[in-house]
């Protein structure tokens, strides 16, 4: 079922590089997707999503583009990218794209129909302060902002793949009914303000800290290169995709030992193994 799976998330991003080609987007390929392309040329055999970052700027062009409609024109009745800023009820600050003609959920702890599942997602690139000190307190107050979006959205079910004592606080949230007090879209607007205090394009640190790693994932910013039109490429599954410019660097620091394969208690999925047709 995962390789049924793996061509949905092939054919979603085959197309999200020919919308980026098109409208002249700069993304990089980051996480799993970047690492399979390295490692494996395609997918990780156990990985069944695909994880984009795109320097802010173009985001804010692409969320303009699905806010307009011209990305659904590009992508057609098979896809569709998510966000909240166009209304989409998308329990995700980031933008993520999905399938016109199946449905998969993610794996939660408590059963529930309510947590899509996603092919892709599509992640801003932001820079943060440079000093130690200011970055740290950054960093504080995402991680909080990124806990209220947990406990906004605790009742569409608990994320498996959170660390167990964020389970413990969720369930407590769910059980006392606090997410009746969180309103979502505010959470999500507190993020914008913070998110674009930096350019990322000037910073010396930058990355996607509302990625899975979280703030693992912010880098120096010249292992994306001097400018974001810098890149390495790479063959993935048969097509060309962007990859930051120091990519040994950037796996290095996100993974380790990124050549080693993990043991197979660590090779983890993100959804359950049903695809259920939309008719």
């Amino acid at each position: 079922m995962l390789s049924e799976l793996q061509q949905m998330d092939f054919e979603a991003l085959k197309r999200f590089v020919e919308l980026c080609e098109a409208y002249k987007l700069r993304y990089y390929a980051i996480g799993g997707t970047l690492l399979g392309a390295v490692r494996h040329k395609g997918f990780i055999p156990w990985d069944d999503d695909v994880d984009i970052a795109m320097p802010r700027k173009d985001y804010d062009k692409l969320i303009s583009l699905v806010k307009s409609g011209k990305v659904q024109n590009c992508l057609g009745e098979d896809y569709r990218i998510e966000c909240w800023q166009a209304g989409d009820n998308i329990q995700s600050y980031f933008a993520k794209m999905s399938s016109g003609k199946a449905e998969i959920y993610e794996e939660v702890l408590e059963d529930s129909s309510l947590r899509k599942g996603y092919l892709m997602d599509i992640i801003p690139l932001d820079g943060t302060p440079d000093g130690t000190f200011l970055r740290k307190l950054y960093y504080g107050r995402v991680l909080w902002l990124r806990f209220l979006c947990g406990a906004a959205n605790v009742h569409t079910g608990i994320s498996a793949s959170r660390p167990r004592w964020e389970q413990r606080v969720l369930r407590l949230v769910k059980a006392m009914r606090f997410y009746r007090f969180l309103e979502i879209k505010k959470i999500y607007r507190r993020m914008e303000r913070l998110f674009r205090k930096r350019d990322a394009e000037t910073t010396r640190f930058a990355g996607t800290i509302m990625g899975a790693y979280k703030t693992r994932e912010i880098v120096p910013k010249e292992y994306f290169g001097d400018t974001y039109d810098e890149c390495s490429l790479w063959d993935f599954e048969g097509i060309q995709v962007r990859g930051p410019k120091q990519w040994d660097a950037y796996l290095t620091h996100i993974y380790g030992d990124y050549m080693t394969l993990p043991p197979e208690s660590e090779r983890k999925t993100h959804y359950q193994k049903e695809i259920r047709p939309i008719k």
